[in-house]
């Protein structure tokens, strides 16, 4: 498992709980710190899976982001995720770790759960363009003369 993310509070936070169970002595868990975009695209394109426990989010560009590199996604059903992510992903309660983590391992081993998911991906991200978001938005723009 690699997460990624900057170092504020959170990350170091989970850092230390993950110390205290000892996962880092069998690398098991990566800290891989601040991503940058090529980093990002290096890691998506060797993962088999994006999961995303977020509690609060604005939008869940991330999730979009890894269907874009054919990712199944698993997601906290909180906020805006269900909306954005549609039914191209899998929801679990964020504050049910062991939910979050039988839902991993459904994914991870079922090949045909896998596939419909990396299809329904394809399909929801194509609802999403920065051309759209700015023809919408000017749009709106439009509509307050």
């Amino acid at each position: 498992m690699v997460l990624i993310g900057k170092e504020d509070y959170f990350y170091r936070r989970l850092k230390q709980d993950v110390y205290s169970t000892g996962l880092l002595y069998d690398n098991s868990v990566v800290f891989f710190g601040f991503a940058s975009q090529k980093d990002l695209a290096y890691l998506y394109s060797r993962a088999s899976l994006y999961v995303f426990p977020s509690f609060i989010e604005g939008f869940g560009l991330p999730g979009l982001e890894a269907m874009s590199f054919d990712l199944p996604v698993i997601s906290s059903s909180t906020s805006s995720l269900p909306e954005i992510l549609g039914k191209a992903a899998i929801y679990f309660d964020p504050k049910d770790k062991d939910k979050m983590v039988s839902k991993m391992e459904k994914v991870l081993k079922d090949k045909r759960l896998r596939e419909e998911m990396i299809r329904r991906g394809r399909e929801q991200i194509n609802k999403f363009s920065w051309n759209n978001c700015a023809r919408e938005t000017l749009k709106i723009y439009e509509g307050v003369k």
